[in-house]
């Protein structure tokens, strides 16, 4: 049987995300890696109380915590902080990170977060799919964009990264700016991209734009993509008005479905019991009479 491990790239920011996405990649992985870093890669400090929850609440994934540094990861990294792309690099630092910590397994998936694959038809494709004839595989995505019940029609981005772990030579392999891309481009052999499920529809749902709007505005202000657009003025313009079907910041047309993942609303807890001040003093009156 192969084996897969997955690295799920995750920060605190993305923190709505992860129970779905570890979920799902439990169905088909032997090992599942988290790497995390001490600070956003804007250089502020995380949030440490959200890290500590995940930690809790996630204790049979393996999460591996890396410091922030001024000097790069890795052996051979030319990048210092003044370069244009060490925004970039931590990306694909918390994806060297995470593959240093996989153990004996035949391929790895790589993954952000707000990348949840749909567990089922994965298994599915995997079983009739001969994926074992190749070194490295990139999947297309639906996309999402505010709320998950948006899906775009026709853009279908490439994400996921599914490599066999004997086809990366060197784990500096792993350190490039064109982060998933970049490392798909350097596997020698025969790869595979652009792919779907058994029923030709994406195996991923990418919901990256699928957040509040403050936490939009923290997400493009501590990603490592702050630099490749005036985010905040665009995010400003999105929200100026009500959604039209078309997205101010990519340009995309969107339909309407039904939340596969429902990542956006608050998740219901039946034993725990909100109050305010009013409802508390009715409450009392009641028991009073």
């Amino acid at each position: 049987m192969i084996k897969i491990a997955t690295v799920i790239n995750f920060c605190t920011t993305d923190y709505r995300f992860l129970r779905w996405c570890i979920e799902e990649a439990k169905k088909f992985s032997e090992q599942i890696v988290v790497p995390v870093c001490t600070h956003f890669f804007n250089g502020e400090p995380e949030n440490r109380a959200t890290l500590n929850l995940a930690y809790q609440d996630h204790s049979d994934v393996q999460f591996v915590e890396f410091a922030y540094a001024e000097e790069p990861y890795g052996i051979y990294s030319p990048l210092t902080s003044a370069d244009v792309d060490w925004a970039h690099y931590w990306h694909s630092t918390a994806r060297y990170v995470g593959f240093h910590s996989v153990q004996e397994c035949d391929y790895v998936l790589f993954l952000d977060v707000d990348e949840i694959v749909d567990g089922e038809r994965f298994i599915q494709w995997l079983t009739a799919f001969k994926f074992s004839d190749f070194n490295a595989l990139r999947f297309e995505s639906y996309f999402y964009f505010r709320d998950p019940s948006y899906r775009a029609k026709e853009q279908f981005p490439l994400n996921a990264l599914l490599v066999k772990k004997q086809a990366i030579h060197s784990p500096e392999m792993v350190l490039d700016v064109l982060e998933r891309k970049g490392l798909y481009d350097q596997i020698q052999g025969p790869k595979c991209c652009h792919l779907r499920g058994l029923d030709q529809k994406p195996l991923v749902h990418h919901y990256s734009w699928v957040r509040t709007r403050e936490e939009l505005k923290q997400k493009v202000c501590t990603w490592g993509h702050r630099h490749d657009q005036e985010w905040l003025e665009l995010i400003e313009k999105e929200f100026s008005e009500p959604f039209s079907g078309i997205d101010r910041i990519h340009g995309f047309e969107y339909e309407k479905v039904d939340p596969l993942h429902d990542v956006l609303h608050e998740k219901s807890f039946p034993h725990v019991m909100k109050v305010n001040r009013k409802s508390l003093f009715e409450r009392a009156i009641r028991q009073m009479l």
